[in-house]
């Protein structure tokens, strides 16, 4: 049973789906050692054994805190990369973000659940392209990961390299915008860091314990 206290709680927030446009993957490459006869029923892949993915993110709306957890694929990288994942629809970051009544300067904290292009390339953009100089997409927010997880993304081994982008990444630290989250204590929220996905997979959880930051202040 759910309790009360929990569901007031969650009542209390108002969630909405951030879309962020659509992309194209190798089925194989993403379901692995499942059989393409089961995961094609789901996902079908097209002549080139590509799938289709959304990249949605979570929009948290919770008194005075405007949440966004992750932030889809971003636009500055070159044509040739963005060639190679297939990008398609007229979705995009800051667009959803409108259509929803808010605006990028409005959200309070940005919550990473990894650090992989597809789910923060969204949370730098190009200050000055031809100039290569970057700013924070969201210049009032408080960006959270987790401390391992960060240097894993930023000391990448060869395999995982191509999937952690240094304009994604860097520029966020550099900002002094960067938090670090663990969990600690007691409290009615919390993240929790899991080998899933990715090492350190961020999740954020409703219940016993609380998320502060290894640095500066807290994710409450």
């Amino acid at each position: 049973m759910v309790p009360t206290d929990f569901m007031a709680f969650l009542f209390a927030m108002e969630l909405k789906v951030i879309h962020t446009g659509m992309f194209k993957l190798d089925g194989g490459a993403m379901f692995g050692v499942v059989p393409k006869s089961m995961w094609n029923r789901t996902n079908p892949a097209d002549e080139n054994n590509m799938c289709s993915w959304a990249m949605r993110c979570l929009l948290i709306e919770d008194g005075d805190r405007l949440i966004l957890i992750d932030n889809g694929i971003g636009d500055k990288q070159s044509r040739k990369f963005f060639s190679y994942y297939y990008l398609f629809g007229d979705q995009a970051l800051e667009k959803s973000l409108h259509e929803a009544g808010y605006h990028a300067d409005e959200v309070t904290d940005v919550f990473q659940t990894h650090l992989h292009f597809d789910h923060c390339g969204g949370a730098v953009k190009f200050k000055d392209r031809d100039k290569g100089s970057y700013e924070l997409t969201f210049p009032n927010a408080r960006y959270w990961s987790n401390e391992d997880h960060w240097h894993w993304a930023t000391h990448p081994n060869p395999r995982e390299k191509a999937s952690f982008l240094e304009e994604n990444i860097l520029p966020i630290e550099q900002s002094g915008h960067l938090h670090f989250v663990v969990v600690r204590g007691e409290g009615s929220r919390r993240a929790e860091f899991q080998v899933g996905h990715k090492t350190n997979d961020a999740c954020r959880r409703h219940g016993n314990g609380a998320c502060r930051d290894g640095k500066r202040g807290k994710l409450r």
